[in-house]
C-alpha cells in the first residue's frame, strides 16, 4: 500500500511516467494534458501554482482570498490524485519535490492555454476577431453588399469577410450545409430550417442608350419593344424567366439578339447601342445618375424583385453572423445611395417586424 486512494497511480509509476514523457518532448504536452484532465481540474492547478509562487500556503491563501486550510486541503487532494508528494513536508516553506517541479511546468502551460482560449472566445464574442462567410447571387454580391460590408468592416475591422458569388439555387444549400454563415437570395427560402429577413425590394426597368430612338419616349408599351434588338442575361435564370413570362402573358413579341453572362456586360452592350434590355434598377443606378443610360417607362412593366438575407437558427449563428444580422437590420439602403428613390426600400421598422419571428427563437 502506498497510502493513497486505490485508483491513484503509485509514486514510482508517476515518476516513471514523467521520466518517459520527458524523453519524447514533441508529444509530451499533449500526453500530459490528457493525463491531467483525467485526474485533476484547473482550479486545483491554479491553487497549486499559487503556493509555488507565494512560497507558503498562508500567502497563497491570501492571494486567492481563501483560507489556509482550504488551500492545504486542495493541494493534499491533488497529491492524492497524482499519487505522489508535490511539496516537502519537512521544511517550513513550501519546497517542491521533483514531481512538483515537473507538474508546475505543465500547470503553467495549461493555465496559459486556458487564458488564451478564454481571450480568443471573448474576441469572437466582441467581434474583435473571427471570420464571416457570405454566399450571394450576382445582384446582391455586386450591387448590394459592398456598401453594407464596408460599414460592417468599419465597425468590426478585425473580422475577415469572404463573399462567395453563387447561383440563386446554390445559396440556400450553402447556408444549410454550413459552408457559409448567411446568404442573400431573390426569393423566400423553401427550407423550413432557414430563417429570413427582407432586405429591400427593387423593380425591373427598361434601359437604352441616350441616343436610342426610345430615349425621349414616355408612353412605351411592351409591344413596342418587339422590333428592337433585346439583350438578355442568360445566367440569371430568375430574371430571365420573369422577363420571358411577362412578354408571353402580354402576347408581346421579343427579339433576343444577345444572351450575356453579367449585368455589367449587358450595360456595356446597351451603351454601345447594340440593343435594349430590362434589368433590375439597382444594377444601373450609377449609369442612370450619370446619364450614360436612360430608363424608359413601359406600360405593363411591373416586375418587383425582392432580396432576402437567409440564415440558420439564430441560436446557431456565429457572433460574426449575428453582427451581420444586426448590421442588415440597421443599414439604411436609401440613405447610402444603394437604391434610387423609386425603389421600394424596406424600412428599418419593417425589417425589425420581419425579423421578430426569428428573434423570438433567441429568447427561448
Amino acid at each position: 500500500m502506498n497510502g493513497f486512494p486505490s485508483g491513484a497511480p503509485s509514486r514510482g509509476k508517476l515518476r516513471d511516467y514523467l521520466d518517459c514523457t520527458a524523453s519524447t518532448e514533441p508529444c509530451l504536452f499533449r500526453t500530459v494534458l490528457c493525463k491531467v484532465s483525467e485526474v485533476m481540474d484547473l482550479h486545483q492547478l491554479e491553487q497549486f501554482l499559487a503556493v509555488v509562487e507565494s512560497g507558503t500556503f498562508t500567502r497563497a491563501a491570501g492571494k486567492l482570498c481563501r483560507t489556509q486550510p482550504a488551500i492545504s486541503q486542495s493541494v493534499k487532494k491533488l497529491e492524492q490524485e497524482v499519487g505522489t508528494l508535490l511539496f516537502s513536508r519537512d521544511l517550513h516553506d513550501a519546497m517542491l519535490t521533483e514531481a512538483g517541479h515537473r507538474l508546475a511546468k505543465y500547470a503553467r502551460r495549461l493555465l496559459r492555454l486556458r487564458d488564451e482560449a478564454k481571450q480568443s472566445l471573448d474576441e469572437l464574442k466582441s467581434l474583435s476577431a473571427g471570420r464571416l462567410l457570405i454566399a450571394a447571387h450576382e445582384i446582391a454580391a455586386v450591387y448590394l453588399l459592398p456598401r453594407l460590408l464596408h460599414a460592417f468592416a468599419g465597425q468590426f475591422p478585425n473580422i475577415r469577410i469572404g463573399v462567395h458569388r453563387s447561383s440563386l439555387d446554390e445559396v440556400p444549400y450553402q447556408v444549410l450545409d454550413r459552408q457559409v454563415d448567411a446568404g442573400f437570395v431573390a426569393h423566400e427560402p423553401k427550407f423550413k430550417e432557414l430563417y429570413k429577413i427582407q432586405v429591400c425590394s427593387d423593380e425591373m426597368v427598361l434601359v437604352t442608350s441616350p441616343r436610342h430612338r426610345f430615349a425621349q419616349r414616355k408612353d412605351l408599351c411592351l409591344e413596342d419593344i418587339g422590333d428592337e434588338r433585346f439583350v438578355l442575361h442568360h445566367a440569371c435564370m430568375s430574371t430571365t424567366a420573369k422577363i420571358l413570362r411577362l412578354f408571353e402573358e402580354n402576347q408581346a413579341p421579343l427579339t433576343i439578339r444577345a444572351e450575356l453572362w453579367s449585368f455589367e456586360n449587358i450595360k456595356d452592350f446597351v451603351k454601345q447601342d447594340f440593343g435594349v434590355s430590362i434589368v433590375p434598377r439597382i444594377t444601373v443606378r450609377r449609369e442612370l445618375a450619370n446619364g450614360s443610360l436612360t430608363e424608359i417607362p413601359v406600360a405593363g412593366l411591373h416586375v418587383p424583385r425582392q432580396t432576402y438575407m437567409i440564415f440558420r437558427d439564430p441560436r446557431d449563428l456565429s457572433d460574426a453572423a449575428r453582427g451581420l444580422l444586426n448590421a442588415v437590420e440597421q443599414f439604411d439602403w436609401a440613405a447610402s445611395g444603394e437604391l434610387l428613390s423609386r425603389v421600394a426600400v424596406v424600412t428599418v421598422a419593417e425589417r425589425r417586424s420581419l425579423r421578430r419571428s426569428a428573434s423570438r427563437v433567441l429568447a427561448r
